[in-house]
């Protein structure tokens, strides 16, 4: 889905070159994850890079690998991942963690898991596949990790511009709605991680599908 455009009660829906009819329009976007944009991230995207270590982790059991990152998805990933690699490299930008002390503690008892505070990745390394990652230190001086497999996660990211002309965004670009997951304009509603809320998971993505579809339903009956 590309746009929106409100015609009366009803909607135009935009995707590429197709145009749909609606009555009602649900939202629900998701998010994207952050990327670091340094050399080598694009090309070795799937081939070593990854940005989820529930669904990529175990191609990689056996294998040394690093986790880029200092919030608790970080830290859930290098919990993951230790429990089959023999290598589980930390790697932050900051001098700490930015996460639950938990998982912070959990951590910091896997003897298998090396933390590496205070690096800034500059590039990855291979041809087709993930032979390494450069960093660098804060005297400028650099290093490489031999890695066979990178776990970034620095984060999330909406993708809501393209309905900006219906909806109020947040000053991150989530859609803003209400308890009823309605948006300021009328049957266009919202679910899931794309709106802004404080708990961002599968059980409240769920609760969103729920009650919007329930209004989107009430919306139409009582306009068509």
């Amino acid at each position: 889905m590309t746009g929106i455009e409100k015609v009366g009660n009803d909607f135009k829906v935009y995707a590429g070159k197709n145009v749909y009819d609606a009555h009602s329009v649900i939202i629900a976007s998701g998010v994207k994850h952050r990327r670091l944009t340094i050399p080598g991230e694009e090309e070795l995207s799937g081939k070593g890079v990854s940005y989820c270590a529930l669904c990529d982790g175990a191609f990689f059991k056996g294998e040394n690998v690093a986790v880029i990152g200092d919030g608790n998805s970080a830290l859930q990933y290098a919990l993951l991942l230790s429990t089959y690699c023999p290598k589980v490299y930390v790697c932050t930008l900051f001098d700490k963690f930015f996460g639950d002390k938990a998982l912070v503690d959990a951590l910091g008892k896997k003897s298998n898991v090396k933390i590496m505070h205070n690096v800034n990745s500059i590039r990855f390394e291979g041809e087709n596949e993930l032979t390494g990652i450069v960093f660098r230190r804060p005297d400028k001086s650099e290093f490489t990790l031999d890695v066979k497999g990178c776990f970034v996660a620095i984060g999330q990211i909406p993708d809501n511009n393209g309905y900006k002309n219906l909806v109020d965004l947040d000053k991150e670009g989530y859609i803003i709605s209400d308890e009823n997951c309605a948006t300021r304009t009328d049957g266009l509603y919202v679910a899931g991680d794309c709106r802004t809320k404080q708990i961002r998971q599968l059980a409240t993505a769920v609760s969103d599908g729920a009650i919007a579809g329930f209004n989107a339903g009430k919306y139409v009956e009582c306009n068509n």
